[in-house]
């Protein structure tokens, strides 16, 4: 009986293989009228001719076929279509359906998923993924006439090829090439390259091309690498006609769903020597990021910024180093685990002195850990905070060593009435062990400070309606105000400078929140939007001689009443001098169709001195259709020049854009006297956009 069923097995299973073989040679027509003659194994069919398989449909006025070498031969209205939805048309062909091979003439082919269009006097067919096309016009833009044949017709651009060789969903090659607007000839290449296919490939990308008064005509020539799905690296060959060559590499990587990053490698070869030939340089510099969520294990980030020489980031003015640019590169690497209430921290930091003739004094942060609680309930509303942070800090030269900080606090919040209270009693133990290098003299201290933090809020609410049933209905206004105070005593802390240090307090602190929220009724769903947002902080520490009863007092304001307009400002007043320390305001207005953005930034030193005062602003619009304006700039009214100019246009249609973007910037350069001094840079870059076929960047 078992044998029985093992046969009956083996024929149905044949019997369906070769079924299923049949079934995908197997040729259907359709058509008003269909004849055959026997004689010559041929079908022949008149009016709405529809042949097919599995592969292909080929529609025409007039089709034969013939059984004996699977060829067809349709003429009129001719239209051939894939599975996947290419396509090619023309008035006449010849397609096997045996080979998948064949011609149609006066043609137009259609590439789906790159949306290409090409046409030709002969489209011809080499199988079922391959065409080859002689004397071609290649676009991506839909034109009526184009598509359907109609006379001498120019889409809004194309290129002119000899020789087109076409594989579905792989690549298109084209050579030579002329590429036109309209009827114009705009430029000529020797050869196009086409990537067809979604998915990632190794090859070169489109070029970046600009122009610099300061480095000349700038080239920079990308060629992607596809290490796998979820890796690349991508080489940037850059050359500066002016100043010198070099390659930036760009690795990318995703190795799990939660692990991510980059790493940046640019080397540059300086043309034109640094002050002097024996100062020519090969400058590098490294960056690399990565975020790692190891779930139950933690949390691994790193952030690495490394030069190889301190000139490869410059500043504009020495004696104000901190306001013109950063003082260190800082790199970076940490990592976090929490369980519950309780976590664990370790992190280094290493940072590099640009300014300092070498990096032997620079303070190193090698490593800190810290670990501890967090918010733990020890009775009722009891709560335990503490926090454990052991460091080590290193430089050749100068203090170093290690110190350990052991924070705890226990807190009790409760409500009283409408009042939030939040009661907070602990203390800081500091031990600290360090020597003076190069001596090796060891020396030690301790010290023990209590704090003492008491805080009180609350919030009172507002609501105004006007019962509108469409529209703006009503207001909400929402005050919060929170009342703080906080005391240390006095404690000799004489502590080396990287150990940090509580310092006597006795400090009351007063912040109010006022909030407006709009509400607005659309077709019966309602909206929410926050219109008005101002914070003021201001406080008195009695611990210290402000020599005024009133310090300085923070301001945070966010104004939005329309969707169009917002406003924004913070600041820092101090009433004794009647003078801002720090501001920054910004305004931005716009719609759909223009826009203006404007802001201000102002800082001033320990010693009441404007150390930093700019401007910016950027105005936006879309004149015509498609087109895109817009200019910028940045002016250091502190320094007297402008950081930044900027303006360009991008002009964008369905198949095509092109932009371009100039700019004058000033950057820092250092002089054969050691000081430094902006120069000015004047330039472009252009953006060349041509859908389905290349796109040439501008650089960011």
């Amino acid at each position: 009986m078992n044998r029985l069923k093992l046969i009956a097995f083996v024929i149905i299973a044949t019997l369906y293989c070769f079924t299923a073989k049949a079934q995908e040679t197997f040729i259907h027509i359709k058509a008003d009228h269909v004849s055959y003659n026997k004689k010559l194994s041929t079908y022949y069919a008149y009016g709405n001719c529809t042949i097919y398989d599995v592969n292909y449909v080929l529609k025409a006025d007039k089709v034969s076929y013939n059984e004996t070498n699977s060829e067809a031969e349709a003429k009129g209205h001719v239209f051939i279509k894939d599975k996947a939805g290419n396509w090619v048309k023309g008035s006449y062909a010849i397609f096997n359906y045996s080979t998948y091979s064949g011609y149609i003439e006066n043609a137009v082919l259609f590439i789906k998923s790159n949306h290409l269009y090409a046409r030709a006097k002969r489209i011809i067919v080499l199988g079922k993924e391959r065409y080859f096309i002689k004397k071609g016009a290649i676009t991506s833009c839909y034109c009526p006439d184009f598509v359907n044949l109609k006379g001498n017709s120019h889409p809004k651009w194309s290129i002119e090829a000899w020789n087109t060789y076409v594989v579905k969903d792989r690549f298109l090659n084209a050579y030579p090439v002329i590429m036109k607007v309209r009827s114009v000839p705009v430029f000529f290449l020797p050869f196009i390259h086409r990537n067809l296919n979604k998915k990632r490939k190794t090859g070169f990308l489109m070029p970046h091309i600009g122009l610099s008064s300061y480095y000349g005509f700038k080239y920079i020539q990308p060629f992607f690498l596809n290490l796998g799905p979820s890796q690349d690296i991508t080489f940037y060959p850059f050359i500066y006609t002016q100043r010198g060559r070099g390659i930036r590499s760009q690795y990318r990587f995703y190795w799990t769903k939660y692990s991510k990053g980059k790493w940046d490698i640019t080397v540059y070869k300086e043309k034109i020597p640094y002050i002097t030939s024996a100062h020519r340089m090969t400058r590098v510099n490294f960056k690399a990021k990565q975020y790692a969520d190891l779930g139950r294990y933690g949390y691994l980030t790193y952030d690495v910024n490394i030069v190889n020489n301190r000139n490869n980031l410059r500043v504009i003015d020495m004696s104000n180093i901190e306001t013109s640019s950063d003082r260190y590169t800082t790199s970076k690497a940490s990592y976090y685990l929490n369980y519950k209430e309780y976590f664990f921290n370790a992190y280094a930091q290493f940072y590099q002195d640009l300014i300092s003739q070498n990096n032997r004094a620079t303070l190193q942060e090698m490593p800190v850990v810290k670990f501890g609680v967090i918010n733990k309930k020890l009775y009722r509303n009891l709560t335990l905070d503490f926090k454990q942070t052991v460091s080590n800090d290193f430089r050749i030269e100068g203090k170093r060593g290690f110190y350990t900080d052991s924070t705890g606090f226990l807190s009790y919040p409760f409500k009283l009435s409408h009042f939030s209270i939040t009661p907070k009693v602990g203390a800081h133990q500091i031990y600290s062990r360090w020597e003076i290098a190069p001596d090796s003299k060891d020396y030690t201290r301790r010290a023990f400070i209590p704090e003492y933090d008491l805080s009180l809020s609350t919030s009172l609410y507002g609501i105004f309606l006007n019962n509108s049933e469409q529209g703006f209905e009503g207001l909400k206004h929402t005050i919060k105000p929170t009342l703080s105070y906080q005391y240390i005593p006095e404690r000799n802390q004489k502590f080396p400078d990287f150990v940090p240090i509580y310092s006597k307090t006795n400090k009351i602190t007063l912040d109010l929140e006022n909030i407006f929220t709009a509400k607005y009724i659309d077709n019966g769903k309602a909206s929410y939007r926050q219109i008005f947002y101002n914070r003021i902080t201001a406080y008195y520490d009695f611990a210290k001689e402000y020599h005024t009863p009133f310090p300085p007092i923070y301001e945070e304001t966010t104004i939005k009443p329309f969707d169009f307009l917002k406003l924004t400002s913070k600041a820092h007043y101090f009433f004794k001098k009647h003078m801002f320390l720090d501001s920054s305001e910004s305004l931005d207005v716009g719609n759909s169709k223009v826009g203006f953005t404007a802001g201000y930034n102002m800082s001033r030193d320990s010693d009441y001195n404007l150390n930093d005062e700019s401007v910016n602003a950027k105005i936006y619009g879309y004149p015509l259709k498609g087109l895109y304006v817009y200019a910028s700039f940045e002016r250091s009214l502190h320094y007297s020049y402008y950081p930044s100019r900027k303006f360009g246009f991008l002009y964008s249609e369905d198949c095509w854009s092109v932009g371009l973007d100039f700019y004058l910037t000033r950057s820092p350069e250092e002089q054969d006297d050691g000081s430094y001094q902006t120069r000015l840079d004047r330039g472009f870059w252009l953006t060349l956009n041509l859908t389905g076929l290349f796109s040439i960047k501008r650089e960011y």
